[in-house]
Formats: C-alpha cells, sequence, structure tokens
C-alpha cells in the first residue's frame, strides 16, 4: 500500500503541470470563444432581420402614402366622366359615349396629371419589390404573408396605371370590339376599391410586421 502511494506520488511529480494546465486553460478558451462566436452569430442573424422588417416597413409606408394622389385623381377622373353622362354629344352607336368624350377632350391631362404621382409613387414599388425578393434568405415565418400584400400593392398601382394608359389616347377606333373592352375595364377600375386594398394590405403587412419582430427579438 505504501509503495503504491509512494510509487503514485512519484507519477504526480513527474507531470509537468504548467504545461497541462496551459493546455486546460487552452481548451477552456476555445469552449468560451465558440459559445461567444455562436452568440454573436444568433444576434448578428437577428440584427439582420430586424434592420430588414425596418427596411421594409419604411419602403412600405412611403410607397402607401405616394399613392394617395394617384388614387385622387382616379377618383375625380371617374367623376368627369359621369359629368358627361347625357351630354356627350356621341352618336348612338358609340358604345360607353360618356367615356368616349371624356378620352376625347380630357383624357390627356388627366393621364399626364395621373403619370406625375404614379411617377413619383414607382421608386418605392420598385424597391418594395427588391426587398421581398431579397428577404425570402432570412427565413423568416409566415413570409407570404408579405408577399402576399407587396403583390396587391403593385396590383393597385397596375390597376390606375392601366387607366392612365387608356385615358390618353384620343383617336382610338371607337367601334372596335378590342377598344370597347379596354373601355369598359376601365370603367370598373374604382377608386374605393384600390384605397381599400391598400388599406387593407396595409394592414396586413404590419400585422406581419410585428409578429416577425416579436419572434425575432425572442
Amino acid at each position: 500500500m505504501c509503495d503504491l502511494l509512494r510509487d503514485s506520488w512519484q507519477f504526480l511529480g513527474s507531470m509537468d503541470w504548467p504545461a497541462i494546465a496551459q493546455v486546460g486553460i487552452g481548451i477552456w478558451m476555445a469552449i468560451i470563444a465558440t459559445s461567444a462566436l455562436s452568440t454573436w452569430k444568433r444576434q448578428t442573424k437577428a440584427q439582420k432581420r430586424t434592420d430588414f422588417i425596418d427596411e421594409m416597413a419604411d419602403t412600405v409606408h412611403a410607397f402607401v402614402v405616394s399613392m394617395h394622389a394617384p388614387v385622387h385623381c382616379l377618383m375625380l377622373a371617374k367623376l368627369k366622366i359621369d359629368c358627361y353622362t347625357g351630354i356627350h354629344g356621341e352618336s348612338p352607336d358609340i358604345k360607353n359615349p360618356e367615356a368616349v368624350a371624356f378620352i376625347k377632350k380630357d383624357g390627356k391631362s388627366y393621364q399626364q396629371e395621373i403619370g406625375k404621382y404614379l411617377n413619383e409613387a414607382r421608386p418605392f414599388l420598385i424597391k418594395m419589390k427588391s426587398l421581398v425578393t431579397k428577404g425570402q434568405i432570412f427565413g423568416i415565418e409566415d413570409y407570404s404573408r408579405c408577399q402576399k400584400a407587396c403583390s396587391m400593392f403593385e396590383w393597385s398601382y397596375n390597376q390606375i396605371e392601366t387607366f392612365s394608359s387608356i385615358i390618353g389616347n384620343p383617336d382610338w377606333y371607337w367601334n372596335n370590339p378590342d377598344v370597347q373592352q379596354a373601355i369598359d375595364n376601365v370603367l370598373s377600375i374604382d377608386s374605393e376599391s384600390i384605397k381599400n386594398n391598400l388599406a387593407e394590405q396595409g394592414c396586413e403587412f404590419f400585422l406581419f410586421a410585428k409578429q416577425a419582430y416579436d419572434k425575432t427579438l425572442k
């Protein structure tokens, strides 16, 4: 028993304890560094997500605000079309004569006014579409809600742009079936529906953004 104890002490005494301690410290530091790197990566990922949501929310807000003017111009144009009802002076053979009279007399000026405001909104739309594509890399839960809302924002823009493109030509061949169909389509575009769509999709987007924020910061 004494020999065993003596041998154990000799063995322990022969070990290079400073070197062993140095190795142990190195291993411990590596563990701490790995843990810190993992935490840093999680924090960086969360920061990138929140930065993206911030930029997306700012762009959506700017787009919705920029659409107020073209929606208002659309409303005024539709009211002006109604003003020609019964006093259009067009042939009774022409379909939608009040719209035809409006396009001939006022269409170009309204197209220019609407176009000016759509041009102001276009940069926000382009940036929004770019961000929607970029956002797919973050793996945000329920991201399809954001994609759908932004798609409907673009639909609102396209509706007004279509209206503007039709009313700007006073020289259509009015009895052409395709032209008649285009005018029918124009008359079906409603400023109130577009305004409601912008409001609804805005709410939907900001509910998505809040949920994404809450889950990212947990």
